[in-house]
């Protein structure tokens, strides 16, 4: 059984930020201090975070990565934030909180890392391919069904929760009032930016445990193009307000067959940094829905492309740059379902905000019950999706399509809105994928093939960790965990 946070905990985390926030002033002989800080009282359940201090430890000496980005945070972000920063996300979610979610899963209760929510699918803008466009703009969870599912967040040690849709800041009002109640968990809410007027920053620069994901898609054309005449011009004021106020902010890209030259350009990047982004999340352009828009889809030769960029990018410049696509190593593979689950307006409860299907609705069950179904058992099982583990082809959408057209038909999975099982059943869609999914295959699998074979390679195939990807699976003679 997992252990509740103790009232020694809650004084360790706040008395840590307050000591290691003291760091955060933009020195590196600061930054020296917090690292030697933090490896007193090493988080032993949460490898991402002792991956960081590594690489902070690392980029310290040449002033460059992860050290500079931190730099940046001391600089930029105001002391609320920066107290929040340390005390909600890396105290509470990524180490006490990891310790609390490893001890659930010895006891044989798997829980997500972290929720992703999308209380209501309004939006006041009509962006073109938008996979949120696609659902129903009827119904929405109340306040009441939010804070029951934080509450359960808390308990499973996830007090880290994106906030998506739709357009959240719609709800600006019902969503400060849950941000100060929940003031020991950290907030990524992804936005167009448009509502963020000055009272709202304001508020947000005190509350300090929100960080505004912006939506861009390039410059102004690319963005006004698809968002809206004007949209650009809103985005830019909103991240003005931002930076004056010391929040702590980012930009999200969804990269697109069409925009990717420009959106992996340093010109891009440093043009972000310099309006104060701290984080750049790149979404490839995913196809969904009815008649999805096949042409905008990156190649796969587009796509392993951008992952080297970002990389390279990474490497130089003093922002915190994520390829959910190609990122795979890094995060261990596909997240859905295992890591994470999204929970729609509706309250159904779906293993990725992609893959638009679900059996269970919070107004029924619990997020742990859910996550322990058949269901996600079945998604669990069958990772790392294909037969090398290579998660440099990890999504089981576009890269390893046949995992999900298995598990939905094995449990009989209902869709989450008209025409998004055609991307398991539309006979054009599912060509398209099969061959976009083998080109991959061509192309990925050299690249994962080296590196497993790498003795000095995190994925080596000899060691623990490249042998966990396959802990799911069924041993011979063992009949699959329903």
């Amino acid at each position: 059984m997992a252990t509740a946070p103790t009232l020694i905990d809650r004084f360790n985390g706040w008395a840590l930020a307050r000591h290691v926030g003291g760091f955060l002033t933009g020195s590196y002989d600061d930054l020296r201090r917090l690292v030697a800080a933090l490896k007193k009282r090493p988080p032993r359940h949460s490898f991402g975070l002792m991956t960081l201090m590594k690489a902070m430890e690392r980029d310290i000496e040449t002033q460059s990565g992860i050290a500079a980005l931190f730099a940046r945070v001391g600089r930029q972000v105001n002391p609320r934030a920066k107290h929040k920063l340390l005390r909600n996300l890396i105290y509470n979610w990524a180490a006490i909180g990891a310790r609390r979610r490893s001890e659930l899963a010895d006891a044989g209760k798997w829980v997500p890392s972290f929720v992703v929510m999308s209380p209501t699918m309004r939006c006041n803008l009509k962006c073109t391919g938008c996979y949120a466009g696609l659902y129903t703009k009827q119904g929405e969870l109340s306040e009441a069904e939010i804070r029951g599912m934080l509450d359960e967040c808390r308990s499973f040690g996830a007090y880290f929760v994106v906030v998506s849709g739709g357009e959240p800041y719609l709800l600006k009002d019902m969503w400060l009032r849950i941000f100060r109640d929940y003031d020991d968990m950290y907030f990524l809410t992804y936005t167009n930016g448009t509502l963020l007027d000055q009272a709202t920053v304001d508020a947000l620069a005190e509350l300090g445990n929100v960080s505004p994901g912006i939506s861009v898609e390039g410059y102004r054309e690319a963005t006004d193009a698809r968002r809206g005449p004007g949209v650009y011009d809103k985005v830019l004021a909103a991240i003005a307000r931002l930076r004056r106020a010391g929040v702590l902010f980012g930009v999200s890209v969804t990269y697109t067959r069409q925009n990717l030259e420009e959106v992996t350009s340093e010109a891009f990047v440093q043009h972000w940094i310099d309006q104060g982004a701290i984080f750049a999340w790149y979404f490839m352009f995913m196809p969904v829905g009815k008649d999805p828009l096949l042409e905008l889809v990156p190649t796969p030769e587009q796509r392993l492309q951008c992952g080297a960029r970002i990389e390279s990018l990474r490497r130089t410049y003093p922002l915190f740059l994520a390829d959910f696509w190609n990122d795979g190593p890094a995060s261990a593979g596909c997240l859905a379902g295992r890591a994470y689950l999204h929970v729609l307006n509706s309250g159904r409860i779906e293993p990725c905000v992609f893959a638009h299907f679900g059996i269970d609705n919070i107004r029924d069950k619990s997020i742990v019950e859910a996550v322990n179904s058949p269901f996600f058992k079945a998604i669990r099982r069958e990772f790392p999706y294909n037969e090398k583990g290579n998660l440099r082809r990890p999504c089981m959408i576009v890269d390893n399509p046949q995992v999900l057209r298995k598990v939905v038909a094995e449990h009989f999975v209902p869709s989450g809105h008209v025409h998004s099982e055609d991307v398991i059943s539309d006979p054009s869609v599912v060509a398209w994928l099969d061959r976009y999914a083998v080109r991959m295959q061509e192309l990925a699998d050299p690249i994962w093939e080296a590196k497993i074979a790498d003795p000095s390679d995190r994925w080596c195939r000899e060691g623990q960790e490249y042998k966990n990807l396959f802990r799911f699976k069924p041993k011979p003679g063992q009949e699959p965990d329903a």
